[in-house]
């Protein structure tokens, strides 16, 4: 009975290896084989048939153990040619079932709500769907925990969050539970066209229109200068209001400087204050915008509005030259606004002022032109050494331009060309990072005169002239020192593309202020008078990462970052943070990540050969209440974002039926599909323990029939 036993077992694990497909590394592996075969089978045959030991065994039982002999050598031969086997399983994939909730302070009161909700999706759909719960709020989380404290909700990045997340995977639909109040980011209706799957909404919050006066934003300069006045424009937002005056009050620490009225004249009225206060005082001032609350009330946090400035003693002028208004100096100057310590002047014509040692920097654009050589112009700024850039275009004169010898050359032409910008990765005079070097190579072309360009060896190519899609030698961008005198050249007309482009790819001007603030931070710059210099901005919001970026120069003006650069930040409270920065490519760069609101300052010191340089400045931090400003639910987003993708709304009350059309949705399927599996033989257990037992059973049946 046990030979016949163990003869099943063999019998089974063979035709279990023969349901799978093999395959082996060895060349000739059939030949191979069959030597093992044939290798098994005699060894098998001389230790059972050719040895007189065997005599007293019967012909059925030598036959038995010659058997187990030849499975175990032939399944040992087999091993030592390591077959791999190749399995095919079916795989069913359930469809994902995304569940995101708001996790910001505005649906706070609600987080009981969806620990229910999140039962009830689990009790329903766990066995049918796999379960992937997210929160959303500033940043958006995969499973995390629902608290209702995070101050800013981002809709439209939880929209691009999942549409990248489930890309190629079977996505059956979103539940998104919130009140459909967003503040920061896009509208998440702009993203929701191109997603592969429903969104059914689930609203919270109440929509009842109440009482309220609310402070929407505020804007206003981040710079601004002593003794001159700047512009702050107020949105107003009055609800239920009608026929009441509002009173509205700005102070400057905690001192008013500005009070007046605002007519309601609907129960749904807006309305736009313009104030222009003069800056008295120096550092970083402190203003509190106020409506003073009606009794009628419940929301209060929205009727105040604090935010910083920085007030400066003195600024760097920038002068720009040009025939005529042109938008490519519109989208310098409305970037160059954004810089701390820089205004600029336009003059067109010839009308430019008698005196230029006050600017740091003169923008050229298209002069000379061919309307206006401006012979008189261009000696005087020659004659000044103030840092110069050229904007040149259709209308440059180039023959003009290139006479004055101060650095670029163009072949003359009437012709033109349209060109885009390849990045030269040998340029080293300030640091771009790699989303404005995609903005280079993928943004709209410039209007380019035709012709050769030969730039001076001590000025460096920033990008190369790129001609459908082919690189050329031809310069597009370059700057550099020429003559004691900083020189930069945009060799084409249609800057204001690049910014277009930026906004209407990203959402924002990050990366062309990034261009054309290192353009001008590093022309205007004085030579070797700052060798140390520490980037930041002058107001975070308590959400923010403190980051700052810092550049070292050696004599020689070129960036290094060699030694350590540390800084010590104090708060308004005396309490001291102390870091180092981190060395990025070619200069440094700081995330401290949040800190309190307050007043903050700092030093920032580096040691260069046998120089010390230190820096320093101050910054605050705001509070941010945003989430607090409007406590009114938007299902009406909540809805059209359901609508434009297919799924269905449904408030907090009746989430039942909207689990119910989930739950009977045909379009939501299991998908399966077929997966092949390699393993080499000797990774299977099983064939292990078959060998183990093969030459179990011969040991025990030699020794129980009386063979040693």
């Amino acid at each position: 009975m046990k030979g016949l036993y163990t003869s099943s077992l063999l019998i089974l694990a063979l035709i279990k290896l023969y349901t799978l497909e093999f395959s082996f590394d060895h060349s000739h592996s059939g030949l191979w084989i069959l030597l093992a075969l044939l290798a098994a089978l005699g060894i098998s045959f001389l230790v059972y048939y050719r040895n007189s030991e065997n005599s007293i065994l019967s012909p059925l039982q030598k036959g038995f153990l010659a058997l187990l002999r030849f499975a175990s050598l032939f399944l040992v031969f087999l091993f030592l040619l390591s077959p791999i086997i190749r399995k095919t399983k079916k795989i069913k994939q359930l469809p994902i079932l995304a569940v995101a909730f708001d996790n910001s302070m505005s649906v706070k009161p609600q987080t009981e709500s969806f620990e229910q909700l999140s039962k009830a999706i689990n009790d329903r759909f766990a066995d049918d769907y796999q379960l992937e719960f997210w929160s959303f709020g500033e940043k958006v989380e995969s499973d995390g925990p629902i608290t209702g404290n995070e101050k800013q909700s981002d809709y439209g990045q939880l929209i691009k969050t999942l549409k990248n997340n489930y890309i190629n995977k079977n996505i059956g639909a979103l539940i998104l539970t919130g009140d459909g109040i967003y503040n920061q980011g896009q509208n998440p209706v702009n993203f929701a066209s191109g997603l592969k799957f429903p969104v059914y909404t689930i609203g919270v919050g109440d929509t009842t229109l109440k009482v309220d006066a609310a402070i929407r934003s505020v804007k206003t300069n981040k710079v601004a200068f002593l003794k001159n006045k700047f512009p702050i424009e107020i949105e107003l937002k009055f609800a239920k209001l009608k026929n009441k005056i509002a009173y509205i009050e700005v102070e400057n620490n905690n001192k008013q400087i500005y009070s007046g009225t605002v007519s309601i004249v609907s129960d749904d009225d807006f309305k736009l204050e313009f104030v222009s206060p003069e800056a008295t005082n120096i550092g970083l001032q402190h203003y509190k915008i106020k409506i003073r609350p009606f009794a009628e009330e419940t929301n209060t946090k929205n009727n105040e509005y604090e935010f910083v400035i920085q007030v400066l003693e003195n600024k760097q002028k920038i002068l720009m030259l040009s025939d005529g208004q042109h938008p490519d100096l519109g989208a310098l100057r409305n970037s160059v606004s954004e810089l701390q310590n820089y205004e600029t002047e336009l003059v067109t014509g010839n009308d430019a002022p008698d005196s230029l040692k006050n600017y740091s920097l003169i923008v050229l654009n298209q002069l000379p032109s061919k309307k206006n050589v401006a012979s008189n112009l261009l000696a005087k700024i020659k004659e000044s050494r103030v840092p110069v850039l050229f904007l040149t275009g259709p209308n440059s004169m180039l023959e003009q331009l290139n006479s004055l010898d101060m650095g670029l050359k163009i072949s003359a032409s009437s012709n033109t060309e349209e060109v885009q910008a390849i990045f030269d990765d040998n340029f080293s005079l300030f640091v771009l990072s790699d989303q404005t070097k995609e903005l280079l190579a993928n943004a709209p072309p410039l209007i380019s005169p035709f012709g050769n360009t030969e730039i001076s060896p001590l000025l460096q190519n920033l990008a190369y002239q790129s001609i459908r899609n082919i690189r050329t030698p031809k310069s597009i961008m370059a700057f550099g020192n020429d003559k004691g005198r900083k020189i930069g050249f945009i060799v084409g007309e249609g800057i204001w593309r690049w910014r277009l482009y930026d906004f209407l790819n990203s959402g924002n001007h990050e990366a062309f202020n990034e261009l054309t603030h290192k353009i001008v931070q590093y022309l205007s710059l004085k030579e070797n008078e700052d060798n140390f210099n520490v980037n930041y901005p002058a107001l975070f919001q308590e959400t923010d990462n403190i980051e700052f970026t810092a550049e070292l120069y050696n004599d020689s003006y070129v960036l290094v970052n060699t030694p350590d650069v540390n800084i010590r930040i104090k708060s308004d409270s005396l309490k001291e943070f102390n870091y180092t920065f981190d060395r990025v490519n070619d200069f440094y760069r700081l995330n401290a990540g949040n800190l309190q609101p307050g007043d903050y300052t700092f030093v920032a010191e580096t040691q260069l050969g046998n120089q010390f340089f230190n820096e320093n400045g101050n910054f605050s931090i705001v509070k941010n209440e945003v989430e607090l400003q409007n406590n009114q639910a938007d299902f009406g987003l909540l809805f059209q974002l359901a609508q434009q993708t297919g799924g269905q709304f449904s408030a907090i009350d009746n989430y039942g039926t909207l689990l119910d059309a989930i739950g009977n949705n045909d379009q939501i399927t299991v998908q399966q599909h077929l997966q092949t599996f390699l393993t080499e033989w000797i990774n299977l257990k099983s064939l292990f323990f078959l060998l183990i037992l093969l030459l179990g059973f011969e040991w025990f049946f030699r020794k129980y029939w009386g063979i040693y």
